[in-house]
């Protein structure tokens, strides 16, 4: 991989992708015929690809970012082929700079339907790692270094920018889904944390820490009790893995979670001795923190489940717990800058924090403006005065 790669996230699929499955003749969506890719014929198996996935484990890719650039350049060869008529191995491919770059820029699924520039540049992301992995056969093929030879390619089609290049094709991606208010966000972890037994508990526990520190739900699902270690002050620091990167992000815990996080831990370990369950947890001690009846890990699944629960009786639009992310940002970028919030959130500068996370209310713009009224004096602030603020920084 090299620093052009993006980020792997769990997000990725043939249902994200919209395309059919690789191996199956199922298709997944609308079952209607391409007018642009029409269903190529039976393809040989391409040595080099599989040479190309053993490497990619080999060199300890995740499953899920092993599934994704495996479909995705199963994807590209398969739209090789359409454009060809024919079969396309790796090094035929990488020999056609032309096509190489025809196929990586492709927005178009098989279904006629936009892709997302998310997905072709993954796309992209997956061919460079193929140059990567694969550069001495392909050096002996084409007779030039692959990554030269991709460079050029992405050269014809793709807008330089410093080092790398920027895709043109691809829907641009959406501001993500909505984003609750701080009292709506109180009202939902109120709701969730009135279930019954240790499940009450555990719910307060999460969804706030969830909502305070705007981590990734899967980082904070998947906090193994080892990774919170308890400090002189009290208080309990978290280690949860971020995305992309190798290395923990730490975050350090209220005195209120830390205690709910402790009293989740007895709830738990009561209702394991009573029921007897096996396996009780100790912070700071290997094993699973989050779990659900009968000791068992607590699922993506369960989660949206006691959130959903929770919205309902909230009287709260349905939710993704990805919605808490949005809120942090939301209403920590209207006390901080947002360079602090980016670094608390764990954003790689402010283009996404802005772009997809950070959403002004008018009732925060209302009350910046009446306090810059106080301060200098000006006329009352309107309604009118924040539509048009929200207009003009939109």
């Amino acid at each position: 991989m090299t620093a052009e790669s993006d980020q792997l996230g769990g997000d990725v699929g043939v249902l994200q992708l919209g395309l059919p499955e690789v191996g199956h003749d199922r298709m997944v969506g609308p079952q209607r015929p391409s007018r642009r890719h029409p269903t190529p014929a039976a393809r040989v198996v391409d040595p080099t690809l599989d040479a190309y996935l053993r490497r990619l484990s080999a060199r300890g890719a995740a499953r899920k970012g092993f599934e994704a650039y495996r479909y995705q350049v199963q994807f590209v060869l398969r739209l090789a082929e359409c454009v060809v008529g024919q079969p396309v191995s790796i090094p035929e491919l990488f020999a056609n700079e032309a096509l190489l770059g025809r196929v990586v820029v492709d927005d178009r699924g098989v279904d006629g339907r936009q892709l997302s520039r998310w997905t072709v540049a993954q796309r992209r992301s997956a061919v460079r790692s193929v140059a990567t992995l694969l550069r001495p056969e392909l050096m002996a093929s084409i007779g030039v270094d692959p990554h030269v030879r991709l460079d050029d390619a992405l050269r014809r089609v793709a807008e330089r920018v410093g080092s790398g290049y920027r895709l043109t094709g691809g829907a641009p991606r959406l501001r993500g889904g909505a984003t609750p208010s701080m009292a709506q966000v109180v009202a939902i972890i109120d709701n969730a944390s009135a279930e019954d037994g240790f499940a009450g508990a555990r719910n307060a526990a999460f969804f706030s820490i969830l909502a305070s520190t705007g981590v990734r739900v899967n980082a904070l699902r998947q906090l193994s009790c080892s990774d919170c270690v308890k400090v002189p002050s009290g208080r309990i620091r978290i280690f949860v893995h971020e995305k992309g990167k190798s290395k923990s992000r730490e975050l350090e815990l209220s005195h209120d979670e830390s205690a709910a996080l402790h009293t989740y831990a007895d709830a738990y370990n009561t209702c394991a001795g009573v029921y007897e369950w096996s396996g009780r947890f100790h912070l700071g001690s290997p094993g699973l923190l989050w779990r659900g009846v009968g000791g068992h890990g607590w699922t993506y699944r369960d989660i949206t489940a006691t959130l959903a629960r929770a919205c309902e009786q909230a009287n709260v639009g349905r939710l993704t717990p990805h919605a808490f992310r949005r809120a942090f940002a939301s209403t920590a970028a209207t006390v901080l800058p947002r360079h602090v919030v980016a670094l608390a959130g764990g954003w790689q500068g402010l283009e996404r924090l802005d772009n997809h996370y950070v959403h002004v209310a008018p009732d925060d713009v209302l009350r910046r403006l009446a306090a810059i009224r106080v301060l200098t004096g000006s006329p009352r602030t309107t309604e009118t005065d924040v539509q048009e603020t929200l207009h003009a920084t939109a």
